[in-house]
């Protein structure tokens, strides 16, 4: 089951706003408009919140500025922290992302709504795999510790692999 938390908003001051105001909490679609915004001038927001099979939270979004913002508020809750972008600068969005254990169970597999991609798993040790293109990018054996949150990035060098067609 997806559950996707949309945010409206007109700057990112809302957001901060809108977390304090309980808003942004629990599961589900929330809607925050800033009073001054009128419609034609509010930009959409979507950063998806869901639980894997297992029952595992995580977050993915990211484009853009506000959608950062908004992540970087809900990071405390995660320890793995996977963004995803081109060699160059920009950041990459829709990278199909396996995550799976150890001994191979699947975790997640999923297509990324943006270039961030946060989860909160156990203890353990985990193999990460992520397309982008029909490239693939991989960690294998990266090692999760009780209260020590992984920031981890993938790289993918997409000019080249444009020009090589």
């Amino acid at each position: 089951m997806m559950d996707r938390l949309t945010v409206t908003m007109r700057c990112g001051a809302l957001v901060a706003s809108a977390l304090s105001l309980g808003l942004l909490s629990g599961w589900g679609v929330r809607e925050a408009v800033s009073a001054e915004a009128a419609p034609q001038e509010a930009v959409g927001i979507t950063v998806i919140q869901e639980k894997t099979k297992q029952g595992y939270p995580y977050i993915s979004g990211g484009v853009g500025t506000e959608e950062r913002e908004l992540i970087e508020k809900l990071a405390k809750a995660y320890n793995l922290k996977l963004s995803f972008a081109d060699k160059t600068g920009p950041y990459l969005s829709d990278v199909k992302l396996v995550i799976e254990e150890e001994k191979g169970r699947e975790i997640v597999n999923t297509t990324t709504n943006g270039p961030w991609f946060y989860i909160q798993l156990p203890e353990g040790t985990y193999n990460v795999k992520a397309n982008f293109k029909g490239k693939t990018r991989e960690m294998t054996a990266l090692r999760l510790q009780k209260d020590k949150p992984i920031r981890r990035t993938l790289l993918w060098d997409v000019a080249e692999e444009i020009s090589t067609r």
